[in-house]
């Protein structure tokens, strides 16, 4: 397996895909710190060209991080049916589970390498440009422990991407799908939960759900969920449970799928 693991960081490596991914994030954190600075130059009354609000920005922005692990799980899998590599794979002696267990573990540190260095620009980019409160050590902590909070939920996006795409092999089938579960399952429990208790529970440990979720506290405020110590324990589950129920699923349908 290992020698699998390493020719597809090779073929990531080598790929155009992760390169957009990191380029279109980071430029768009990027651009995000530079209006905040050109916008704040100059103009006292202008509040939020801080370190500080740069970095709330994207703590509240975990949603949008967890739609993109279906962006990296499909472009770690690749166009594997469609150019017939993966019996290229099989041919080579390499079975279908070690495959889906090689993709998952590229996946994953592809996602760390690739989050760490727009993470970097990021956080370089907004203690240079904007004005440091005195605490950027804390924040900067604060974006570790988040998504090591968050790292379950995150792998379980990115492992059902591989999941779904090695069991339908198609791009749109795979969007779509997980779409389905993971943001129309949400929106659905949410609304039946107007009506129906059972719902309302559901929705507090649905992944999607967690990614977004802000309470409120007497003494700070709104804060996001990670924050609370019952928010950081059902984000952690939910994010096991979720790994374990689709990891249940990959290996049995990877074993049972006939591959053409």
């Amino acid at each position: 397996m290992m020698n699998y693991i390493k020719s597809e960081l090779y073929r990531v490596k080598h790929s155009k895909g992760i390169y957009m991914i990191m380029g279109i994030c980071g430029g768009l954190l990027l651009a995000m710190n530079l209006l905040l600075y050109f916008v704040g130059r100059g103009t006292p009354i202008f509040d939020y060209n801080t370190t500080q609000f740069s970095f709330s920005m994207v703590e509240g922005s975990m949603t949008i991080v967890f739609i993109l692990t279906a962006c990296m799980g499909c472009m770690i899998f690749a166009d594997e049916y469609k150019n017939k590599t993966i019996m290229n794979s099989i041919a080579y002696g390499y079975s279908k589970t070690s495959i889906y267990i090689g993709k998952i573990i590229v996946g994953i540190i592809v996602s760390i390498t690739a989050l760490a260095i727009v993470l970097g620009l990021f956080i370089a980019s907004s203690c240079l440009l904007l004005k440091n409160i005195g605490s950027e050590g804390e924040l900067i902590l604060d974006i570790i422990k988040q998504y090591g909070v968050y790292a379950p939920i995150l792998i379980t996006g990115l492992l059902a991407a591989i999941t779904l795409s090695f069991l339908l092999g198609n791009l749109n089938g795979v969007t779509w799908s997980w779409m389905a579960l993971f943001i129309g399952v949400p929106i659905a429990s949410n609304l039946l939960s107007m009506k129906f208790p059972f719902f309302g529970e559901l929705s507090n440990w649905l992944v999607f759900n967690l990614a977004g979720e802000g309470t409120i506290t007497e003494t700070q405020g709104r804060i996001m969920i990670w924050r609370t110590e019952e928010g950081l324990t059902r984000c952690i589950l939910a994010g096991l449970m979720g790994i374990a129920v689709f990891l249940i699923i990959g290996l049995i349908g990877v074993r049972k799928k006939e591959i053409k």
